[in-house]
């Protein structure tokens, strides 16, 4: 039975798994597995060469790319799109995060005025990425400097271009004064992605991903607050976990 992916592509049970496989590989240990590491290491009941012919189908759909002639296939950012969307459908926080989240935005209420500044620093803190928090009054980011330690595939040009972009952010918000969630096409019902350059006004460059959510801050302001990562960071369930923990304790206004 074929099942269908984003962009009218249909993959297979079969390719889907072995595809998810060489995504999570490279999110957790920042590295691609031959075909018969993957056979032996997920217990597939399929041959090595039924996998290599099946990482070939995937490189022809552009799931999958070689850097070098004869290295094992690395992931695209459509396959991260993929392989996150899958993990945000199946995420559930568990009651203990929630728990702990919700002391950890208690305390920060009582001995912070500004809540918006301490929560990017949790997210960054949590992530090893950049955390932010947009209203139509003003952009808190925190944890550039943890970009400095993942670069993408090790290229300091990647990081020089994700800062660049992140002042065009600035100087695009400041200008156009709107509703950020309407920018970044969220609301408080779902997580939303954006990887590499998808999203035209708000580009992230190579390597990087956004995961973002609408929530309700200081005096009920409308804000969005989430991640921007190196695309196999934001790939990590836990990472998804805390910015859906955020958006399912702040995403209503509070009660006056």
């Amino acid at each position: 039975m074929n099942q269908q992916s984003d962009g009218g592509i249909i993959l297979t049970p079969r390719q889907r798994n072995i595809l998810f496989a060489v995504v999570k590989e490279y999110c957790d240990h920042g590295q691609t597995l031959g075909s018969k590491e993957l056979k032996d290491k997920y217990n597939f009941s399929f041959s090595s060469a039924t996998i290599r012919n099946e990482l070939v189908r995937l490189r022809d759909m552009e799931y999958l790319f070689q850097p070098f002639t004869n290295s094992s296939s690395k992931p695209t950012e459509k396959a991260f799109k993929l392989f996150i969307n899958q993990l945000i459908g199946g995420l559930q926080v568990t009651s203990r995060q929630q728990t702990e989240l919700k002391k950890q935005l208690i305390e920060m209420q009582e001995k912070h005025s500004n809540l918006s500044k301490e929560i990017t620093r949790l997210l960054a803190i949590s992530s090893g990425g950049v955390g932010f928090a947009i209203n139509s009054n003003e952009e808190t980011y925190s944890g550039v400097g943890n970009l400095l330690k993942e670069p993408t595939e090790g290229k300091v040009s990647d990081i020089l271009e994700f800062l660049d972009n992140l002042d065009t952010h600035k100087q695009y918000l400041l200008t156009h004064q709107e509703d950020p969630a309407s920018i970044f096409n969220v609301d408080s019902k779902q997580l939303k992605t954006i990887i590499g350059s998808e999203n035209p006004i708000i580009p992230l460059g190579k390597g990087y991903a956004m995961i973002a959510t609408e929530v309700y801050l200081e005096n009920n302001q409308k804000s969005v607050v989430g991640l921007i990562t190196p695309t196999h960071l934001l790939a990590r369930k836990k990472n998804l976990a805390l910015v859906e923990s955020l958006s399912k304790l702040l995403g209503q206004k509070s009660k006056k």
